[in-house]
């Protein structure tokens, strides 16, 4: 997998709403509004389609060139609109989603083998999943803030940025990537930055797990999906960006 950046934290709702503000002045439309628990806790509640919209919108905020078009001569940024899959222009160095493939690594965060972004174990300090008894773990989402769980919590745990310095990339909330879900896919993908299979599935990968999944969710191995035209309580994301 080719080196590629990505955000350190899950996109909170203060940093979704600072960028939505910015989209809906410059031609972009959204099917959900977006809703978190905090500021700083994670976006949640946001589709597939709106979280690519969100990361072209970011790109020209940032005045970098977006990823996402509507055509395949990428002339016309997707700005609008679900149920039709962009283009992606994979030389733009704008903000988009993260392969599954990016994302498992960046998971494991230099570790090899191991089952957990830290490791192979996981207890109550290292992570917001079920039955973790996170103190936030109270009203409809049981969402913590981004990043928790670096050594600053209460009660006292270890610090939890893997070897990259990420946060949460083990529960909390499951993370939208861009690839079609294919359960056989990496069977005979290519050797090199793969990119996902065919929309067969008319699934799109979810990866990381949520605080609402047991502690086999959230394993770096552990692959869902869902529908890219559904929102979720459990479902964020965050963004990456090509070297």
């Amino acid at each position: 997998v080719s080196a590629f950046y990505l955000d350190q934290f899950e996109v909170t709702k203060a940093l979704w709403d600072d960028v939505k503000t910015y989209a809906g002045a410059n031609g972009y439309t959204f099917g959900n509004a977006g809703s978190g628990q905090g500021a700083f806790h994670p976006v949640h509640t946001v589709n597939w389609f709106d979280a690519v919209k969100w990361c072209n919108a970011r790109s020209e905020k940032e005045g970098l060139t977006p990823v996402y078009y509507t055509d395949a001569g990428f002339t016309t940024v997707f700005k609008t609109g679900e149920g039709t899959a962009p283009f992606a222009n994979w030389a733009a160095k704008g903000f988009r989603l993260p392969t599954e493939a990016e994302w498992e690594k960046a998971a494991r965060g230099t570790l090899v083998g191991k089952t957990y972004p830290w490791g192979d174990t996981i207890g109550d300090g290292d992570a917001n999943y079920f039955g973790s008894g996170d103190p936030f773990d109270i009203g409809g989402t049981k969402t913590t803030p981004v990043g928790f769980y670096d050594g600053g919590q209460v009660p006292v745990g270890t610090n939890r940025a893997n070897g990259y310095g990420l946060y949460d990339m083990a529960g909390n909330v499951f993370e939208w990537c861009w690839d079609w879900y294919d359960g056989s896919y990496y069977d005979s993908s290519p050797p090199a930055d793969p990119r996902g299979g065919t929309s067969a599935s008319g699934a799109r990968v979810l990866r990381g797990g949520s605080w609402i999944v047991s502690t086999v969710g959230l394993r770096c191995a552990d692959r869902s999906s869902g529908d890219p035209v559904n929102e979720d309580v459990v479902i964020g994301f965050r963004s990456a960006r090509g070297l």
